[in-house]
């Protein structure tokens, strides 16, 4: 309600994320990051239950948020809960997937300075294709079916634009059912992932 209040916007569009392909909980390390075995390892075991996240895990959520290494010790003067109380918490809603960590990088600092936001539009009859094929380009960090006009959106990193270029007509110009694309040079970039509260 206050951003429509805000001086100086004149529009504001929302849409639903409807299924990703990659980032976030469903790949939060990439895809090619880590071999299976890799992954395997780290992962915590099953858990049974829903993921389920509730409202006296919010102190818990909002300190994770701040900083995701704060310590139990932290944690628990948070919380008001003692550290086992704490540990035992967070290692249910990791294994059950409520609660997941990424790590956020810097990708200047690797020499991929051209961070663009997609927008396709992509047949119905291939939207799974398409976004299952986006998951496997190393370019792609996060991309996700949407709903709107558009109705897959990715964010794509490259080194420079003559890569977007060449990515945009070697890779995402060839995949069937791909009608329109349209992309947006992100120009400042405050925050990728944080808590979904």
């Amino acid at each position: 309600m206050k951003l429509p209040q805000t001086p100086r916007i004149q529009s504001v569009k929302a849409h639903c994320l409807i299924h990703n392909f990659a980032g976030g909980a469903v790949d939060a390390a990439g895809p090619n990051a880590l071999s299976p075995s890799q992954a395997a390892a780290v992962q915590p075991p099953p858990d049974e239950g829903p993921a389920v996240l509730l409202d006296s895990d919010q102190p818990l959520v909002a300190a994770l948020a701040r900083d995701g290494r704060t310590g139990l010790p932290e944690l628990a003067t948070a919380t008001g809960w003692s550290e086992s109380t704490v540990r035992r918490r967070l290692e249910h809603l990791l294994r059950t997937g409520a609660l997941f960590f990424d790590v956020e990088v810097n990708p200047a600092l690797f020499g991929f300075n051209a961070r663009i936001l997609l927008w396709m539009s992509v047949a119905p009859a291939h939207l799974e294709t398409v976004g299952r094929a986006l998951a496997t380009h190393p370019e792609i960090v996060f991309a996700a079916a949407t709903t709107g006009t558009t109705n897959l959106v990715a964010t794509v990193i490259c080194p420079d634009m003559a890569g977007l270029y060449d990515y945009l007509t070697r890779r995402v110009g060839p995949l069937p059912g791909v009608e329109r694309v349209e992309t947006a040079p992100a120009l400042r970039h405050v925050k990728q992932v944080g808590a979904v509260v």
